[in-house]
């Protein structure tokens, strides 16, 4: 009978941030007074363990080290070789005796702390190795400093949400505005009253600019975050996109209309102007700062007309006077 995987998740996976850093956010060891959102992660794993996967006899030493060699770069096995590992043990058809031996055992038990570290990384969480593995024995044992059985199993989860709905949110948009100021100290960018940074490369023909973002504009485009790595371009593709301006993000629309067809341009948005709080993919995490390059190849005006609002006038019509209402 074969096991559905279940992956151990963090609240990390919620932010989908890109593990790329190369300075871990994980301290292996800690401070003397109690870290409680490291207690907390610890908690989350020893629970999501004990009711997930409570017929098997992890070693909890091993996960902890596990952990601490991924924030050390002394891993044994890579992040997805751990991934691996753990679809290979969990899909896989077992008979009544959970592993094969000891170092089984340590081996799975390993590979859940590597996948738990990188995934901890990868959301950029302050943690503290000696407060998470605390949790993870304390709940293993059947208590905790967060109190009693779901008191415990509540705080756990109150203590998360908090940082990852509200702490964590703030902390990236810092990161994003502390860059951003950087950039525009550099006296390179102009700035727009919305707070877009913008670098215009080719001003393009000013007599065919769009003006209204339901105008569509066919356009390549490239787009990197603030690690230079890019997470979408038309160039790759090799078709240019087209779309109506009001179907994207607001920087995006507000700087393309400074451009004539033919233009180019460069810019940084503030996350304000691009996707706010909401993580998009593993390198658009959340109030992330996001640079851009646009050529505006076709501008296609919207002709349509709009109709007039009750009690206006359209362009060249009169409304009598019996129907005006005075207010």
């Amino acid at each position: 009978m074969k096991k559905i995987l279940v992956i151990i998740a963090t609240a990390a996976a919620m932010l989908m941030v890109s593990c790329s850093s190369k300075d871990s956010s994980i301290t292996v060891g800690g401070s003397s007074e109690m870290d409680s959102l490291s207690y907390a992660l610890g908690s989350n794993i020893a629970y999501m363990i004990k009711y997930n996967l409570g017929d098997l006899d992890v070693n909890y030493d091993k996960i902890g080290k596990g952990i601490e060699d991924f924030a050390r770069g002394k891993n044994s096995v890579e992040p997805e070789e751990a991934t691996e590992i753990l679809q290979a043990y969990f899909m896989s058809p077992r008979d009544s005796v959970p592993f094969r031996s000891a170092a089984h055992r340590d081996s799975i038990s390993y590979a859940l702390g590597v996948d738990q570290g990188n995934g901890m990384e990868a959301a950029q969480v302050p943690v503290q190795t000696k407060w998470l593995k605390q949790a993870m024995a304390d709940v293993k044992a059947g208590t905790s400093a967060f109190g009693e059985g779901q008191d415990a199993e509540r705080t756990t989860m109150g203590v998360m949400q908090n940082w990852f709905m509200v702490e964590a949110p703030k902390m990236f948009l810092k990161k994003s505005e502390d860059f951003l100021a950087k950039i525009e100290k550099s006296g390179k960018w102009q700035k727009t009253e919305s707070g877009l940074l913008y670098q215009i490369v080719e001003e393009g023909d000013p007599e065919l600019r769009p003006t209204k973002v339901t105008d569509k504009v066919k356009v390549h485009y490239k787009g990197l975050n603030m690690k230079d790595e890019q997470f979408d371009s038309s160039y790759d593709r090799g078709e240019p996109a087209e779309f109506p301006l009001n179907a994207v993000i607001k920087g995006w629309s507000e700087g393309v209309m400074l451009l004539g067809k033919g233009g180019k341009i460069k810019m940084w948005l503030h996350p304000d102007l691009a996707y706010g709080p909401q993580a998009m993919s593993p390198e658009i995490g959340p109030n992330s700062a996001l640079y851009f390059e646009v050529e505006l190849l076709e501008v296609m005006p919207d002709i349509t007309v709009e109709e007039p609002a009750e009690g206006e006038a359209a362009e060249g019509e009169v409304i009598p006077a019996e129907e005006v209402v005075a207010e």
